[in-house]
């Protein structure tokens, strides 16, 4: 593991690194960022305040970094990214004040900031195509989102950049994309050779983590420790990594390299950005937000702790207001059988739950505690994307209100009356997740009460981790924490409970979890066939375990040195292509590719086109 020294830290202790490791090199005093602001303060007098964005913008192109590599074998249904929707919305809530009254109360640019000019108006939201032109007219036109990564996208890719020409790259990234961001940062170098390249997403979350001594570096990191000499030997094609809470940590990330960019060629040097970073936190540091930002000087890596409060429930701006939705669900679909476009929601952020091979677990990070207001806000938020165009809604929480029934009959109550006063919400369906432990734990009819009144506020989905239906394989898994009675009888009976409220069900099941063999690899695809055959199941998901960097059943595996998410030029070939996230090397050690072979051929026989949602059922 690689540890290294905290430079300089906002909303605690200010401390320094070593000696030599920044180069000051940004502007560092009052009266330099003076005279920045009055130089465009005064070119805008000259060219009219209409001309905002060409005078103070710099391009900030946002890319989610594709999963799968095959077109035919493709994310069933991938939705929209909502986890870099809801780091960005922040920043750019702010940022669209510098042009919309520049200069002004609301301005936290000093002078020069990025060119997200405004947010989508309503007229403009049902234009779903805009995004691959060079005019950037809104927020929503500064995303490239690719489901997969092929020849065909690579050229997109670099067309995009030579169109744009981006002052900032900003890379999202989950572990088994990693390799695809790091080619893509390196088109960005080859096409765009200035442009800052900024790192972020759960793969860093996973890997960049906090210690008493220093932010220590997981071996599968994107950052390299230095050589015996202290010099890299080869530098990634990455300048900054941010990890944490993304959207007030790329505010701040985008203020200072804002203030040490050169104002008449857009350019900032990542030694320029160390210093002005240095620079601010001495100012009086960062108010919101927790993480970590590393930035590459020569060298070296510095590396700077954010320690602010939670970004106020009453000021985290929707995620989908710089962006159009764009997803769509078969399972969700309108009066005319269309399918209707579905909304991703948010409500805690992460699971209450500590599965062993969850990287969203509370192994990683916390849980967004319940905060008064919490229900009517969400409706709030419902009514708000159903007037962006939403017909239907999921919520992307692993457990939906971490399980909890008062908190979930709640906000079906507010949901409900709000249903009754609003045309779009009468009509808006939804759905969610829960546990076998959520809907098999509490008293029968605490359940059946909170899914009729689920079902009654438009609720028509539910999906539901089975993981397995093998008694041996599902005594390791922390889900199943209400033992006694049998895995098989307590999901026949949350499914059940599901159906009799009138709620479609869909499941995933992962293999390769302890205790897998051969026989509990056969036992979980009969009864799940069974399942289906008996109408619990509308889906059913196949999935192979797949190592995360910091979870519990990485470090039992003994895969956390071992994992190679970085490596380039990798084909990932049958039978792997056939699953998401699935890639030879961090494939669960307890499955052979003849037993992904197997899972791949005996599902698809077996559960026919209820597998992955091949056969829908109209609501």
């Amino acid at each position: 593991m690689t540890v290294l020294p905290i430079r300089a830290s906002f909303g605690g202790r200010f401390s320094l690194g070593a000696p030599g490791t920044v180069t000051v090199t940004g502007p560092a005093d009052e009266a330099s960022l003076r005279a920045r602001r009055q130089r465009l303060q005064d070119e805008m007098r000259t060219s009219g305040y209409e001309n905002a964005p060409a005078v103070r913008g710099f391009g900030v192109l946002s890319v989610l970094a594709p999963v799968i590599t095959d077109e035919i074998n493709d994310v069933a249904y991938p939705g929209d990214p909502m986890a870099l929707y809801s780091a960005l919305s922040y920043p750019m809530v702010r940022a669209t004040a510098s042009f919309t009254d520049p200069f002004g109360p609301g301005d936290v640019y000093n002078d020069l900031c990025p060119l997200w000019p405004r947010l989508p108006d309503k007229s403009e939201r049902p234009d779903l195509s805009r995004r691959a032109e060079s005019e950037v007219r809104t927020t929503d036109d500064t995303v490239f989102d690719p489901r997969t990564w092929t020849p065909g996208v690579r050229d997109a890719f670099v067309s995009l950049l030579r169109r744009r020409a981006p002052s900032v790259v900003l890379i999202s990234a989950v572990s088994p994309a990693h390799r695809y961001a790091l080619e893509m940062a390196s088109l960005v170098k080859e096409v765009c050779p200035t442009a800052l390249v900024v790192l972020g997403g759960r793969h860093a979350d996973e890997t960049v983590r906090q210690e008493q001594e220093g932010v220590r570096l997981a071996p599968s990191a994107t950052v390299p420790g230095p050589s015996a000499s202290g010099e890299e030997t080869v530098p990634p094609p990455v300048d900054i990594v941010v990890s944490g809470d993304g959207g007030p940590l790329l505010d701040l990330l985008l203020r200072a390299v804002a203030r040490c960019m050169d104002l008449s060629d857009r350019v900032a040097a990542p030694d320029a950005v160390a210093a002005e970073l240095e620079t601010m936190s001495a100012e009086g540091g960062q108010e919101f937000g927790r993480g970590r930002i590393l930035v590459r000087t020569p060298g070296h890596w510095a590396a700077f702790q954010v320690e602010g409060q939670p970004v106020p429930v009453d000021d985290e701006p929707s995620p989908y207001a710089p962006f159009l939705i764009r997803s769509q669900f078969p399972i969700f679909t309108t009066a005319d059988g269309s399918v209707a476009r579905c909304a991703h929601v948010l409500v805690s952020g992460t699971c209450p739950m500590r599965c062993t091979f969850c990287s969203e677990s509370a192994l990683l990070s916390q849980v967004r505690r319940p905060v008064a207001g919490d229900a009517e806000r969400m409706v709030e938020r419902l009514t708000e994307y159903a007037g962006y165009g939403a017909g239907a809604a999921f919520f992307d929480d692993s457990i939906f209100w971490s399980g909890s029934w008062p908190r979930i009959r709640e906000f079906c109550a507010r949901l409900g009356e709000a249903r009754g006063t609003s045309r779009d919400l009468a009509t808006l369906q939804w759905g969610a997740q829960l546990t076998v432990d959520v809907l098999t734990g509490p008293k029968a009819e605490i359940v059946r009460a909170g899914l009729a009144e689920m079902r009654e506020a438009g609720c028509t989905y539910i999906y539901v981790g089975i993981e397995s239906m093998s008694e041996q394989v599902m005594r390791h898994v922390h889900k199943n924490v209400r033992r006694g009675t049998p895995w098989k009888e307590r999901v026949r009976t949350a499914l059940g409970m599901l159906g009799e409220a009138g709620i479609r069900v869909g499941s995933s099941v992962l293999f390769g979890l302890d205790g897998e063999d051969e026989s509990s690899i056969g036992e979980t695809i009969e009864e799940v066939g069974r399942l289906i055959d008996e109408g619990y199941l509308m889906l059913a998901s196949p999935n192979i375990l797949t190592y995360h960097p910091g979870t519990e059943i990485t470090r039992r595996h003994e895969m956390e040195d071992r994992l190679d998410y970085a490596s380039q030029g990798v084909e990932v070939e049958p039978p792997y292509s056939y699953f998401e996230e699935a890639y030879p090397g961090v494939v669960s050690r307890l499955l052979t590719e003849e037993n992904i072979w197997r899972i791949h051929r005996e599902t698809q026989q077996r559960w026919g086109r209820v597998r992955n949602g091949g056969e829908q059922v109209a609501m």
